[in-house]
């Protein structure tokens, strides 16, 4: 499995919709709203690999949900139930769960976490 070449197309695809995209965390300043994507739980399920990817869109807390919310909308709309395939991989993803998180619990900021799980073959190029 290629694990960087699987986060930059995903990279990628997120770009589309945000600027400010991050893998695995974001820098300590940074300006809202961003988002930060995860690949986690590999999964050999041969001729497969299934993971996780998380998909963490933050906003500030003193603004409305409706933009965050609509960009998650937008997000999930384009890559739930679809495919990429790109740089000798297939990549299927479908949606598990998305939970919105208010700052009442996330001290500092609102979220919306989309979870997939990802089935990727990686083929000879």
């Amino acid at each position: 499995m290629e694990s960087n070449k699987l986060a930059n197309v995903i990279g990628t695809f997120l770009t589309e919709y945000h600027p400010r995209i991050y893998r695995q965390k974001a820098p300590t300043v940074k300006d809202f709203p961003y988002i930060v994507y995860r690949l986690e739980s590999v999964v050999n399920s041969y001729p497969s690999e299934d993971l996780y990817l998380n998909v963490d869109i933050y906003e500030n807390p003193n603004k409305s949900v409706k933009a965050v919310e609509q960009l998650a909308d937008d997000i999930d709309r384009n890559l739930n139930h679809s495919v990429i395939i790109e740089q000798g991989m297939n990549l299927q993803f479908e949606r598990e769960a998305r939970q919105s998180i208010d700052s009442t619990e996330l001290l500092g900021a609102y979220l919306v976490n989309i979870r997939y799980v990802v089935r990727a073959y990686f083929m000879e190029v």
